[in-house]
């Protein structure tokens, strides 16, 4: 008995030396987008703060493809100690696993929660010229004309596309989807009138809505956002419990150990609160969280179960 309890002393203090040890040689946040996007921006606002913080360079790395899943699964297979992490969005967490027959973690199984770092909403956006103002006018147009307003995203799978999937059920409407290879490509069909809406991280097309160029009608997110408080949500809208979003959230590998994991999210909560931080990321018209680990588990839990359910009704698949 007396050396079981030597072991766990040992082994207990050992865990603390560690933790207090990291980190001791530069960490890699992988971001599995592109350069210049918002997974990117956020990463890169986080990681310069911390490699002040730690004394030791924070390293962002775009691994690019896949719908996410190329950075994901490199940061699934790194060794768990804490110098590989993932900026995470929907798509590699929530959704691609339903929608791909094969995809090479289980982002259960295969990941440590550490923090919800921010929340961008969703908007539904038209052209000017479609002769609704707001969404009970949108929906009673889709009605007079089912099947004939599409709607752009940036494509079929997409936390948009399938934000417009709960809509059309949630409504009882139907819209036509028009997928295009990102967000900037679809556009120039919308400011146009070619496509008469689309779906869009409210930053991607504010400055078009402000120069009369869009009209947004909603937001997707339970709160109004604070970059753009005058737009109603689509739960004030009519469609009560509506909640989809972009969002960015801080992983690492599963078997991180648990103090690693606790020093990582309590330094990155301290970053989050600086204004700067703040400033930056609000830039990105998203809203700061910095949740527990824990709870972060529970809400990566809930979104996967939404969209789920959304691709199963919907019987959306991507080979």
């Amino acid at each position: 008995m007396r050396r079981l309890s030597c072991w766990i002393f040992l082994l207990a203090s050992a865990s603390q030396a560690l933790a207090q040890s990291y980190p001791s040689r530069p960490v890699r946040i992988v971001v599995p987008y592109s350069a210049g996007g918002g997974t990117d921006i956020v990463a890169r606002a986080l990681g310069q703060k911390l490699n002040d913080k730690w004394g030791q360079s924070v390293i962002v790395d775009n691994r690019v493809g896949a719908s996410g899943m190329i950075g994901a699964e490199a940061v699934a297979k790194a060794p768990a100690d804490g110098y590989t992490l993932l900026m995470a969005t929907p798509p590699e967490i929530a959704v691609n696993h339903f929608l791909f027959a094969k995809v090479a973690y289980n982002p259960e199984r295969d990941f440590a929660p550490i923090t919800l770092v921010a929340v961008t909403p969703l908007v539904i956006a038209t052209y000017p010229g479609v002769a609704a103002k707001n969404m009970q006018e949108l929906v009673a147009l889709a009605k007079a004309k089912p099947g004939t307003l599409g709607f752009a995203t940036p494509g079929t799978g997409s936390t948009q596309h399938l934000t417009g999937e709960m809509l059309m059920a949630q409504a009882g409407i139907q819209l036509v989807h028009i997928p295009y290879k990102g967000a900037g490509q679809s556009i120039p069909d919308v400011l146009g009138g070619q496509v008469p809406l689309g779906i869009y991280g409210l930053l991607t097309i504010n400055q078009h809505a402000k120069s009369g160029k869009m009209r947004i009608l909603a937001v997707t997110t339970p709160r109004r956002a604070s970059s753009a408080p005058e737009i109603p949500t689509l739960a004030e809208s009519g469609f009560p419990g509506f909640d989809t979003s972009l969002w960015f959230g801080l992983l690492a590998p599963a078997a991180t150990p648990k103090e690693i994991i606790a020093k990582v999210h309590d330094d990155v909560i301290q970053v989050l609160k600086l204004p700067d931080v703040k400033a930056r990321i609000g830039e990105q018209g998203a809203d700061i969280v910095g949740d527990s680990p824990a709870e972060f588990a529970a809400f990566i839990a809930a979104e996967s179960a939404k969209y789920a359910k959304i691709i199963k009704e919907a019987g959306v698949k991507l080979d």
